[in-house]
């Protein structure tokens, strides 16, 4: 397996087709109302332009790893990233929302392919684990820049050429990042570790199928609800089947004794807790600058510019230090600051001012360029390199599953507390309601954002002032929760990432003046 012979290719494909795949994730969001209103969609229906996308993506999420690893790097990475540009055009052309959610299942159905794919391209294209470190901290870098800027670049498309450009801009972006590509990437394989496991594909499909759909609903009607209950059952059983079938498969899609590697499992529970707290607060914090401080998309999405730049900066610097010192130090930062930016953030009112919250939102970037790039690398280093897709997939699916949960119940925590907040503020106004109607009201002006709540006996500021009051009462306790799980991260780093150990050189044996030492591995071999 040779290097590529066109690093430039590589770095341009790799790059833009992760621009690609993570933009499309929170770009539509800020569009959604204008789709809504163009489509004559029912809200229902319209929220599956987000969800359809996210479902995809983690559902497949391990099967394009190891499918990468089976029949070819290259070429599975190429054909996702086709996949994903020809049904930007579906979704810029779509007549009705059914086409507009099919087209976003295919585009996350192909994205699933491109993410974990482009990180083991890389990992196989530059095999010396300095210049992989930093290469993977560049990755880094444009991979969370694609989901802060969504927002700032959906808002100001929308509002200027209309929403089908959020897709259409895609279309040239995907056919350079394919030239690209097909000129620059040295094809890799290794078939003879990575079967094709139908039963192991099936299972895995399902049950992270299952455990996002389930986690998505669970945000809007409820963790109790019949529908998610058994959702989440047949995740669990699906699950458990995965792992014995994987267990008994001489050739598994995901090898189970990865996980026998303590440095591989640290890696993907930091991973995820990073999903959950870091990208689940994400959402929001832009609900409280947009609903309690009054903020437009469009300057939202500018506000977050300090949080987006250090992250760029962080991670940049990332690969540089895991490079030189390995991943661990790093990634204790890393964490570290990010755990620091999301207890700070419990300094918010809801008359705060921007300059302590863009400070806050510059150490919660520096953290997450710092623990992106680090988390990345420590994955892949602690797997042989014939296994990079079916690590690359492991690392991302279970950020991507902490994500959509963190999202999930982070959001289901802030409103569970908002409205506790706000019953206790209509228990102490001049208002005539009882206990039960005071649970309806409050219920009311969170859902509504305040609505019209004259049948309250309330005025439309009282009711917002009570809102911003218990929005923020929500996110403090959502904050918390999402600092204690990020501190937890970086102590379990601190105490169970071991660095790998030096492996040293073997004495060589007496031998004639022809026979050549042999050579010692590094420790990243070693363990890789």
């Amino acid at each position: 397996m040779s290097a590529p012979r066109r690093p430039l290719g590589l770095l341009t494909a790799v790059f833009l087709a992760t621009f690609m795949a993570l933009l499309d994730m929170s770009v539509v969001n800020v569009a959604l109302p204008a789709m809504q209103s163009h489509l004559h969609a029912r809200i229902t229906d319209i929220q599956w332009v987000v969800d359809g996308y996210t479902l995809c993506l983690s559902a497949f999420m391990l099967t394009g790893g190891a499918l990468g690893d089976r029949f070819g790097r290259k070429k599975v990475f190429l054909a996702g990233l086709a996949l994903f540009t020809l049904s930007s055009v579906l979704c810029a052309v779509a007549p009705n929302t059914t086409t507009l959610v099919i087209g976003r299942l295919l585009q996350g159905t192909g994205a699933s392919t491109v993410t974990p794919g482009a990180l083991s391209l890389l990992a196989q294209g530059f095999p010396a684990e300095a210049k992989r470190a930093r290469m993977i901290g560049l990755w880094g870098a444009c991979s969370a820049l694609a989901v802060v800027l969504g927002p700032l670049l959906g808002g100001a498309l929308t509002d200027s050429v209309g929403w089908p450009a959020i897709f259409l801009i895609n279309v040239p972006l995907g056919i350079i990042a394919i030239t690209a590509g097909i000129k620059g990437i040295a094809e890799s394989a290794d078939p003879e570790h990575a079967a094709t496991d139908p039963v192991g594909q099936i299972l895995g499909i399902v049950w992270l199928a299952a455990l996002t759909y389930a986690v998505n609903e669970a945000g809007r009607d409820g963790w109790t609800a019949t529908q998610n209950l058994v959702l989440f059952a047949v995740a669990a059983v699906a699950f458990l089947v995965f792992v014995a079938v994987e267990r008994r498969t001489p050739r598994a899609m995901l090898p189970v004794s990865l996980f026998s590697n303590q440095r591989f499992v640290v890696t993907n529970i930091a991973s995820f807790m990073l999903g959950f707290g870091a990208y689940g607060t994400f959402y929001l914090l832009s609900l409280y600058l947009q609903q309690v401080q009054g903020t437009s998309a469009a300057m939202t999405g500018v506000k977050f510019l300090p949080y987006s730049a250090t992250i760029a900066i962080g991670s940049t610097q990332a690969g540089k230090l895991t490079a030189r010192f390995g991943p661990r130090g790093v990634m204790v930062a890393g964490y570290g600051l990010v755990s620091i930016g999301l207890l700070g953030l419990l300094t918010l009112t809801p008359t705060t001012g921007y300059g302590q919250v863009g400070v806050l939102f510059a150490v919660l970037g520096v953290g997450m360029g710092l623990g992106i790039a680090p988390t990345n690398a420590a994955a892949m280093a602690a797997v042989p390199r014939e296994r990079s897709g079916a690590a690359a997939s492991t690392v991302n699916a279970t950020r991507q599953v902490g994500t959509a949960l963190g999202i999930a119940v982070l959001g289901s925590l802030l409103n569970a507390r908002a409205e506790t907040s706000v019953a206790r503020d209509l228990a102490h106004s001049a208002s005539a309601l009882d206990p039960s109607e005071r649970s309806t009201a409050a219920h009311l002006i969170v859902t509504q954002h305040g609505a019209d709540p004259s049948h309250l006996d309330l005025n439309l500021r009282t009711a917002l002032r009570y809102f911003d009051s218990g929005f923020v009462d929500g996110l403090h306790t959502s904050l918390l929760v999402a600092g204690g799980a990020t501190v937890l991260a970086t102590v379990a780093v601190l105490l169970r990432l071991r660095q790998p150990k030096p492996v040293p050189a073997p004495v060589p044996a007496p031998q004639c003046p022809s026979q050549q030492p042999p050579r010692a591995r590094s420790s990243w071999d070693a363990n890789g």
